[in-house]
């Protein structure tokens, strides 16, 4: 028995050894450095003084490393270029953290939550301000210990203005079905608009077949978004009219779609818009004929076809995907902590994403109902405890049932996973539990699943007997191999076995 003991630790100190090169390995690679920067609207509109239009809405946001600390920021808004053709003011929400003083407006702002907007100037064009007038109002950022990024927006009273039209396309296409819509929009502002373009951006279940010659196109790095391309138009393009393409720009259903979106926006050509739009890209051009903008009238479309910023086509297409739940078998003696690794698994061929973007639904519920003997004491951030008897489980933790929402999305050949820890309270042979897979908010429905019967599986702990002499050996080196794995979390007394 010692000599088993012996051998099991001369193994354990040479993997131990191994993964210590590894880590020494890998300590090489240098971390890139955090970043934090603004993000803002790349041009706003103003209406004339005096106009009925709406003043436009914007706002900035500051990206951070996830899980930066609560911190102290200063805001610099320079509008120097913006001096006399536009008002710029504190807006009321803003208190007595903003300070105008000659064309800067400086802002003191902690962000501390989840929601970093940071405060925004008001803009107003001054009465007189000459049509098409614009210049950059430009925001940087201070804050101790690191560096940000900052943005600009260009700025312009009245000008063109380009309101996208819905064009009809099929909601429920078949797999390799190819579109071929005919692009429309509105010069809804007060001055031409000489070059426009337009930006089309798909995500993974959709092609954009490079067929258009004045349009060039890219791979975009996904995982969700995987197709760009961005067509220009010759004008002038006059105000009050309605613009529809001659031909159309194909887009293609393909083999992995599922739920999916078209993105089409129209905008004015400007060398900062083109270059915001081309950043990072390597675009080749179409090869088939080009498509023309047309005038077709002056009659606008309702105002439910019209939108003033991109609008999204996001149809269901007629195919399947077969999502798998995963289910574990582990053993444990009494007072053990272990863990389970469960999940879902999707064997295509359809890829599966949230709806539209920012939609809060989920994709799919599973559904973890506990072993017997055993008790929760570890789960992913995404589970919860319900309690039909109102019941409230301090963190969430020792629950019988626990249901994971999936959100984001799962790739055709993707995995989600679930780790739970457990600790065994008691010996019960054969102890099964189950883990099941339930139809999400907006997503995914039973009848889109091409294998029902695998969306329940079993999640069995069985007794391990381990001898007296080797337990405290054993306990010892599994626990320091965990450890180097994965933070000493759980202590794994026999390996498991997957059950699929």
């Amino acid at each position: 028995m010692a000599g088993a003991a012996g051998r099991l630790v001369r193994g354990a100190a040479a993997f131990a050894a191994s993964l210590a090169l590894v880590g020494g390995s890998a300590g090489v690679v240098r971390a890139e450095e955090p970043v934090y920067a603004i993000q803002v609207e790349a041009a706003l509109r103003l209406p004339p003084a005096g106009s009925g239009d709406q003043q436009p809405f914007y706002h900035a946001d500051l990206g951070r490393p996830k899980g930066d600390v609560p911190r102290d920021y200063v805001f610099t808004w320079d509008f120097s270029e913006l001096a006399g053709f536009v008002d710029v003011g504190v807006e009321p929400h803003s208190g007595d953290r903003c300070t105008v003083d000659g064309t800067r407006m400086t802002c003191r702002h902690r962000v501390v939550d989840s929601n970093p907007l940071i405060p925004t100037p008001r803009l107003r064009a001054v009465p007189g301000a000459q049509d098409g007038r614009s210049g950059h109002l430009r925001v940087t950022a201070e804050s101790e210990g690191v560096t940000v990024r900052g943005a600009s927006t260009l700025v312009r009273v009245g000008g063109a203005e380009l309101l996208a039209v819905r064009v009809p396309l099929k909601s429920r296409p078949f797999v390799g079905e190819v579109q071929r819509p005919r692009y429309s929009f509105v010069n809804d502002g007060t001055l031409p608009a000489g070059r426009v373009l337009l930006a089309l951006t798909v995500t993974r279940g959709m092609d954009l077949p490079r067929t258009a010659g004045n349009c060039e196109y890219a791979d975009l790095p996904g995982p969700v978004e995987t197709g760009f391309a961005l067509c220009s138009f010759e004008g002038p393009f006059e105000p009050g009219a309605v613009y529809r393409a001659d031909r159309g720009v194909e887009v293609r259903t393909g083999e992995r779609a599922f739920v999916d979106t078209l993105k089409y926006e129209f905008l004015v050509d400007a060398p900062a818009v083109r270059e915001r739009l081309r950043a990072g890209l390597v675009l080749t051009r179409g090869t088939g004929p080009s498509a023309v903008m047309r005038e077709a009238g002056s009659d606008l479309p309702p105002a439910d076809r019209l939108l003033d910023d991109a609008e999204f086509y996001e149809p269901r297409a007629r195919n399947t995907t077969d999502l798998q739940v995963l289910g574990d078998t582990a053993f444990a003696a009494p007072g053990e902590r272990f863990s389970v690794d469960l999940g879902v698994r999707n064997n295509g061929p359809a890829w599966i994403t949230q709806r539209g973007a920012g939609d809060s639904g989920s994709l799919a519920t599973v559904w973890f109902t506990v072993p017997a003997g055993t008790k929760v004491v570890s789960k992913p951030d995404r589970c919860q405890a319900p309690s039909a008897d109102g019941k409230v489980y301090r963190d969430g933790l020792g629950a019988p049932v626990y249901t994971c929402e999936l959100a984001g999305h799962v790739l055709e050949d993707g995995r989600y996973g679930l780790r739970f820890g457990l600790l065994a309270e008691k010996a019960v042979e054969n102890a099964r539990g189950r883990i099941e897979l339930l139809g999400g908010a907006d997503q995914f429905r039973p009848d889109d699943d091409a294998d029902p019967d695998n969306n329940t599986a079993s999640v069995v702990v069985n007794p391990a007997e381990v001898a007296e002499g080797t337990r405290g050996v054993l306990a010892f080196v599994l626990g320091a191999t965990v450890i180097a794995l994965a933070g000493g979390a759980f202590v794994a007394v026999r390996r498991r076995r997957r059950a699929s």
